[in-house]
């Protein structure tokens, strides 16, 4: 059996899950490796203008994506983002470069094997997993790994549904996967199926330069500005906001602002859930663009397509050049055992998964990046990756067995009260709650009397203070789980902070001193 500090680590995925929990990985001493079939790292941020040599198009991202988290609040928690390089909320070329950078700045690229697909994953009768992959095309091979890490993101195997009578349809049809600019669809009828936030940004992007465009919504959605009463809106949800208030304060305090800032919503996309039970659609400009009727919403859900456009399940009939569904992507991994996210006992729109990274029946595997949540990904997917090598390394302890399942269903049935019924929310969760339960059994989770109680043992009062208040009534910067407990790094963490707070719009000298720039 292999010790800990040799345990063989295969990582399936180079886009930010994967590198996070690579970098991790090496920190604890592990060989680990990362297999990746694209021919560069970066996942979904590795732009695709069309499918690539294999007929294959991975990544999601169209032209003109911009982030919906901001700048100080989207850093992996000890490489943060320097404002003079970035702006509030910058493009996806800007973004997939800041991933570069972090490669390169922790040494990742030697570990990484480009062009590597994974084709089948199974276990043996001692827990090791078999990998079978295929490196650019070659005869396939196998390689035995002590722990498996699943890493391959949530966007990239399209749902397209069934729809009555599609084939009838004389006019173009796509998935928003493969959606890329809005140039040919220039002076054309568009209807995009669906209101999250695929459909949002196209309706908007393709407003402009289209004859028409509709959007389509089953149960209707909260869509919100980047920007409220002139701070990035998630400088409005801090973490005292999210740890200490009760669940029906921050609705109503949220809501109340939203509502103040653009006003109520059209009734034709008013949702009968609550502000709190999705995952928000950002975007500043589409309540304007529904308003002064440049794009229309219809409420119902599509009954069968038709020669020439679709007809609703209100009745309406709605012509159509283009037709484009936006209904979200497959959460399935083709090369994992097919029972591994769930069996007949799951609940539906629901994962066997303990936090989300850990599998009811297998072990030695692990998820990262299983997440869709109202905060920026980068920090979550990187407390993921660090409670999954904690568990790997012994240095968490987890539920086994009955034990675990029933922690998992308990979580669900919390999961299934506090969040919209949909495939989109199957593995939704908080965000600064469940970074903190994934980060508290390695000390890092930055408590109101931890950071307090170093106002007084530091013998830097001051600037603890300072920290503190930062920390629980700024915005959430996420070097605040850097600054205490296994893995941290105190000194840039605290100057990260307390920049960020201070609202300068260039890195401190110290941080660049730390970060070696």
């Amino acid at each position: 059996m292999a010790t800990i500090a040799k345990k063989r680590v295969a990582i399936i995925g180079a886009g930010i899950s994967g590198l996070v929990s690579l970098k991790e990985c090496l920190a604890e001493g592990f060989d680990a490796e990362v297999l990746e079939s694209r021919a560069e790292i970066g996942g979904q941020w590795a732009y695709q203008a069309g499918p690539d040599e294999k007929g294959e198009l991975q990544s999601s991202m169209y032209d003109g994506v911009v982030l919906n988290s901001c700048r100080d609040t989207t850093a992996f928690s000890d490489f943060p983002i320097d404002p003079a390089r970035h702006g509030d909320y910058f493009s996806h070329r800007e973004m997939h470069r800041y991933i570069l950078d972090y490669a390169d700045h922790f040494g990742l690229h030697k570990h990484i094997s480009l062009r590597t697909k994974v084709l089948d994953c199974t276990q043996d009768a001692e827990g090791k997993w078999i990998v079978k992959f295929q490196e650019d095309g070659s005869k396939p091979q196998e390689r035995e790994y002590d722990v498996l890490i699943s890493a391959t993101g949530i966007n990239s195997i399209p749902i397209i549904p069934d729809f009555k009578d599609r084939e009838s349809f004389r006019g173009e049809f796509l998935h928003s996967h493969y959606y890329r600019k809005p140039g040919r669809f220039e002076g054309k009828r568009v209807v995009l199926i669906g209101s999250g936030s695929a459909a949002i940004d196209l309706a908007c992007e393709l407003a402009p330069g289209c004859k028409e465009v509709h959007v389509i919504t089953r149960r209707g959605t909260w869509v919100i500005p980047r920007y409220a009463l002139g701070k990035p809106v998630e400088a409005w949800d801090s973490r005292a906001s999210q740890v200490w208030l009760p669940s029906s304060v921050a609705e109503w305090l949220n809501t109340t602002l939203l509502n103040f800032v653009q006003g109520k919503h059209p009734k034709e996309l008013q949702p009968d859930h609550k502000l709190m039970q999705q995952n928000p659609t950002i975007r500043t400009e589409f309540i304007e663009k529904v308003r002064h009727g440049v794009i229309k919403v219809h409420r119902g859900s599509v009954e069968n397509f038709l020669e020439t456009g679709l007809k609703l399940t209100n009745g309406e009939t709605l012509g159509a050049d283009v037709i484009i569904t936006c209904t979200g992507y497959k959460r399935e991994r083709p090369y994992l055992p097919g029972n591994v996210l769930s069996n007949a006992d799951t609940p539906e729109f629901e994962a066997d998964l303990y936090k989300l990274v850990i599998p009811a029946r297998h072990d030695n595997l692990y998820f990262v990046g299983y997440i869709e949540q109202a905060g920026p990904s980068p920090p979550t997917m990187e407390a993921q990756a660090r409670f999954a090598v904690g568990v790997i390394a012994g240095n968490i302890t987890i539920p086994k067995g009955e034990k675990l399942l029933k922690e998992i269903r308990a979580w669900q049935a919390w999961h299934a009260k506090t969040y919209v019924r949909s495939e989109r929310h199957v593995n939704t969760e908080t965000y600064v709650p469940y970074i903190d339960s994934l980060l508290a059994p390695l000390g890092a989770n930055p408590t109101f009397g931890r950071l307090l109680g170093q106002v007084f043992t530091s013998g830097r009062a001051l600037q603890s203070l300072s920290v503190l208040s930062a920390v629980y009534f700024d915005v959430t910067s996420s070097a605040q789980w850097r600054l205490l407990g296994r893995g941290k790094n105190e000194d840039l963490a605290r100057e990260t902070v307390l920049r960020v707070s201070s609202g300068k719009l260039e890195s401190s000298t110290r941080e660049k001193q730390l970060l070696g720039l």
